[in-house]
């Protein structure tokens, strides 16, 4: 199973550079990963749109249709905004210049935007036919001839430029955890949606076994060892973390989403099959600062209506 669904989505809030070296190494690993799965981002993508869908209609009551949505931090594949722009009008902040139709003045404003490792990553993938794939397959998976535009705009998702009440519902995954204030960021989505609207935010925790956002890891098919790298000190030399990650241990998500979107609910996606491994690591007296929750959840998703 893979490491994180959320993570093939890709957010823009992702990105650093640690060096030429590691930059290569990345990209030579994910040129393999879309070589290998040519189409299988679509399915993930479907995926974790249904489920995004379905979980606020059932928590709100929400239906997404025909609704002025914000995406926040799509990233360079877009994730699930091409599936939400099918039946609603939306708009999508990234901090990264975001290429969709891939002419050479997007390069240009990508090049200037976040580099040349990026833009090689996102040149790359479209040279493959990975991101054609993935849209046609989108596209015939939600019965549309081809996936509308979605207006994406630069911005902080901590300092967002819309009027209050600007949206019926705001949505993403696995992006705050890149965002160094989180509390102003979920203060922001507070404050643009509009009264009776609907907040999804699905995070990927950094206690999780992928939470430190190794792409070895991330990429990966199959959980292998060593487990939690990253929080075992014996092991942390090995990872090569390809984000800036802020950190916040899952009781600080939750003291944050339940202060700001008082009545929210929370949902811990886990991955229970690594309890196993968990308990053969505490009976050699590691990880004991962590409880099993922060170990085996790896996204922390807060669902909300905001009163009328």
């Amino acid at each position: 199973m893979k490491a994180n669904v959320e993570a093939a989505l890709g957010g823009s809030y992702s990105s650093q550079s640690d060096g030429i070296v590691s930059r290569l190494l990345e990209l030579g690993h994910l040129v393999r990963s879309a070589r290998r799965h040519p189409t299988s981002n679509a399915g993930w993508i479907i995926e974790v749109w249904k489920m995004t869908t379905q979980r606020i209609f059932e928590h709100t009551g929400v239906r997404l249709e025909g609704k002025k949505g914000l995406d926040i931090g799509p990233g360079q594949q877009r994730g699930c905004l091409r599936c939400f722009s099918a039946s609603n009008d939306m708009v999508a902040i990234d901090t990264d210049y975001i290429v969709q139709q891939g002419t050479l003045a997007e390069y240009a404003h990508a090049l200037k935007s976040h580099g040349l490792m990026r833009t090689l990553k996102t040149f790359g993938r479209r040279m493959l036919g990975v991101d054609a794939k993935v849209e046609r397959t989108l596209a015939d998976a939600l019965g549309v001839p081809e996936l509308p535009r979605a207006k994406i705009e630069r911005m902080s998702a901590t300092a967002m430029t819309f009027p209050d009440s600007t949206f019926d519902f705001v949505y993403s995954h696995s992006v705050f955890e890149h965002i160094d204030d989180p509390a102003a960021a979920v203060k922001e989505v507070v404050r643009v949606l509009k009264p009776g609207g609907a907040v999804y935010l699905s995070v990927h925790q950094y206690t999780s076994h992928s939470g430190q956002h190794d792409p070895r890891i991330l990429t990966r098919d199959e959980i292998e060892p060593p487990l939690w790298p990253h929080l075992r000190p014996a092991h942390a030399h090995t990872v090569r973390p390809n984000a800036y990650v802020n950190r916040w241990s899952l009781a600080q998500w939750q003291e944050l989403f339940e202060r700001e979107m008082p009545g929210v609910t929370m949902l811990l996606d886990k991955q229970e099959g690594l309890r196993g491994h968990l308990n053969e690591l505490r009976a050699q007296g590691e990880l004991a600062a962590y409880s099993d929750d922060d170990l085996l959840t790896l996204n922390v998703v807060a669902v909300w209506r905001k009163p009328s």
